[in-house]
């Protein structure tokens, strides 16, 4: 009876279940449908090459890999957040590829950074993912794609980012190049439709197929030099050999990558005359890429040698061997390496307020060097980025870094430590403004006729403000930073202005709704009254105290003037003609100047455009600010009154918003 007992156990033993096999390597697709996407390679556009390759890629690699899908620059025509992951790992198939890629189309900028943060959303950090990225060209939204590749690297060291250039132009191709170098990714450079179908699958295959733990060499190909190392390679980052993107296409020596035979069944001896059995003497492995079961390849097949050359960039653990430089004894101990300063993943954010919300939109990140440079020119501006919560990879050191929202903004300096990452939070302190006017009568005002200037609270010693935004537009919200602000409301061309302070509060909308008070003024000269305006006529429209408000030509001219008390020379034909008026809130006027009633003397006329200076203040009294110094019994005259010597109450204040300001 023991026996069947052993048994028994040997079944239940057997019967545990066997861990789970992995599931297929997550490889999400970055496709560009910026506008220069709609530029042809042969004889169909960039895109529905990429299109058409993709699906046959997809349709033969969907048992392998899991495929997800990130597109940008295809919504909006000028938008540099436009990335939108379209389908996430395992959700771009065979049977879905053809719906999702038929709706995207080339249309707007090229915001790289923002769809490869996209692309790594969700990845943990201890995973492995492949991004393959196929676009024309590098960032157009002025965003450093090289510190965000150092970045997600540092995050997630099993990442790679595999990079398909499209065209003939090397030049706008090269800003990709640093995204392989710095993953230990893969770099194609495609100049036609079957070069790309060949491109995606190496590619495909280099994810399929990883390179195995051993360490390898690289044999550089004829053309190529081997890449000289002088120190250990910082960790997480492979050695690449890399494409020289600034020689012309033909001096470019491509990289030939032969499959490599299967261990299983031992490859035949070849023949002396064979090409594929000759090796130099110094000759070592190449990490080559599997060759796939003929059925999955039927689409993507590999080309035959005398098919079209792809050039690659081939990640290799370690880096080649230097020529001439003998191998280190195992006896003797090895050399120190250099110390390496590696970036540090540096994350930026932004809260409207103390309370938030935190800003998803709308912000520009600029990075500086903490010194001014030794000539005078200022801080250097080190990276611009654009999105809402941008990860930059900064050396350890410090840095001043500039959160702008509309014209609201924040400086801060910030200290960066090797080997530690860090989030920086900056509090901007926005409130909106919004402005509109009114005419006297209340009905709305808007149009051209109207401008709006916001200047600063703070004057000068000469009353001057700070102009803060100039022709401000009504009827949406202005973003600032919070305090208090001087509104100018000007109607029309001349002096119809008004004023107003206002406070913007962080989080908060202020509206401010201005009052005009000016009147609609047209002015006409007869030869008698109630007769038609005589044409050219040159006016100057001047206060009661001579001075200039407006100067115009013609038979009717048409201004808003506030209200007071003017004068009008009309010159015509050599001869002067005046007449004062006065205008009132919101009453329209015409005033006319009548020939009959005789030209104006010179003195009259000088009497208008010089008047003389208004009599001093009367015997007795003092004008505010200027009194004698208080007695130590009194209290301190801070306004410039005195409790023995009080000033005259009708005099001018030095500057009135004093009173106000603490």
């Amino acid at each position: 009876m023991l026996l069947p007992a052993a048994l028994f156990g040997v079944g239940a033993a057997s019967a545990e279940p066997a861990p789970a096999p992995p599931g297929p390597p997550t490889t999400i697709v970055v496709l560009d449908a910026s506008s220069s996407m709609k530029a042809k390679i042969g004889s169909a556009s960039k895109l529905a090459s990429v299109q058409t390759a993709l699906g046959q890629a997809v349709a033969s690699y969907g048992d392998r890999l899991s495929f997800g899908l990130v597109v940008f620059g295809h919504r909006k025509a000028s938008n540099c957040a436009d990335s939108e992951i379209v389908a996430k790992p395992g959700a771009f198939t065979a049977e879905t590829q053809s719906k999702l890629l038929a709706k995207i189309k080339p249309k707007g900028q090229a915001p790289i950074a923002a769809a490869l943060n996209d692309a790594a959303k969700g990845t943990l950090a201890q995973g492995r993912l492949d991004i393959v990225l196929i676009a024309d060209g590098g960032d157009t939204c002025d965003a450093d794609i090289c510190s965000t590749a150092v970045a997600m690297k540092e995050k997630t060291p099993g990442l790679r980012v595999h990079v398909i250039g499209i065209g003939d132009k090397l030049e706008e191709l090269k800003p990709l190049s640093c995204l392989a170098e710095t993953t230990g990714g893969t770099l194609i450079v495609a100049t036609k439709a079957d070069e790309l179908n060949q491109g995606l699958a190496t590619v495909l295959d280099a994810i399929v197929s990883p390179p195995p733990a051993s360490p390898q060499t690289a044999a550089a190909p004829e053309g190529i030099p081997a890449l000289a190392m002088t120190g250990a390679l910082p960790l997480g980052t492979a050695g690449v050999q890399p494409i020289d993107l600034n020689a012309a296409p033909a001096q470019v020596s491509p990289l030939r990558i032969q499959a490599e035979p299967q261990q299983q069944s031992p490859a035949p001896e070849s023949s002396p005359s064979s090409p594929q059995g000759k090796k130099s003497a110094g000759e070592t492995a190449v990490h080559k890429s599997a060759s796939p079961p003929p059925h999955d390849t039927a689409a993507l097949a590999r080309p035959a040698p005398e098919a079209p050359v792809v050039n690659r960039v081939q990640s290799v653990p370690i880096a080649p061997a230097v020529p001439g430089v003998p191998a280190p004894s195992r006896a003797s101990a090895p050399a120190p390496a250099a110390q390496i300063q590696l970036p540090v993943p540096v994350t930026f954010k932004a809260l409207v307020s103390e309370a938030g919300p935190k800003l998803q939109a709308g912000l520009t990140w600029r990075v500086y060097a903490s010194k001014t440079a030794p000539a005078g020119g200022g801080y250097e501006l080190l990276s611009t980025h654009r999105e809402a919560a941008p990860t930059a990879a900064l050396l350890p050191g410090e840095y001043l870094v500039n959160a702008a929202y509309g014209l609201s903004n924040l400086t801060k300096k910030i200290k960066v430590e090797s080997g530690r990452s860090i989030e920086e939070t900056f509090v901007l302190s926005t409130g909106g403004l919004k402005l509109a006017a009114l005419l006297p009568e209340g009905g709305p005002l808007s149009g051209s006729t109207v401008r709006y200037d916001i200047l600063s609270d703070e004057e000068d010693q000469f009353g001057n403000r700070q102009m803060v935004l100039r022709d401000a537009k009504p009827g949406v919200v202005i973003r600032l930073n919070a305090g208090a602000y001087r509104i100018e409301c000007v109607h029309g061309d001349a002096n119809a202005t008004v004023k107003a302070d206002v406070t913007v509060e962080p989080g908060k909308v202020t509206e401010a709704t201005l009052k005009q008070t000016g009147a609609k003024t047209t002015f006409k000269l007869v030869q008698t009254l109630g007769g038609e305006a005589l044409a050219d006529t040159k006016w100057t429209i001047l206060t009661s105290a001579g001075d200039v408000v407006k100067e115009n030509a013609g038979a009717l001219p048409t201004h808003i003037l506030a209200p007071g008390s003017y004068a009008v020379v009309a010159d015509h034909a050599g001869v002067s003609y005046t007449r004062k008026f006065s205008i009132e809130s919101g009453e329209a006027k015409q005033v006319e100047v009548v020939v009959d009633d005789g030209p104006t003397s010179a003195e009259d006329l000088k009497a208008l455009t010089d008047p003389p200076e208004p009599p001093p203040p009367p015997a007795g009294g003092v004008v505010a600010g200027e009194s004698a110094a208080p007695s130590p019994d009194a209290g301190v005259a801070f306004d410039g009154f005195s409790p023995t010597r009080p000033a005259d109450p009708n005099a001018p204040l030095i500057n009135p918003g004093i009173l106000l300001r603490r």
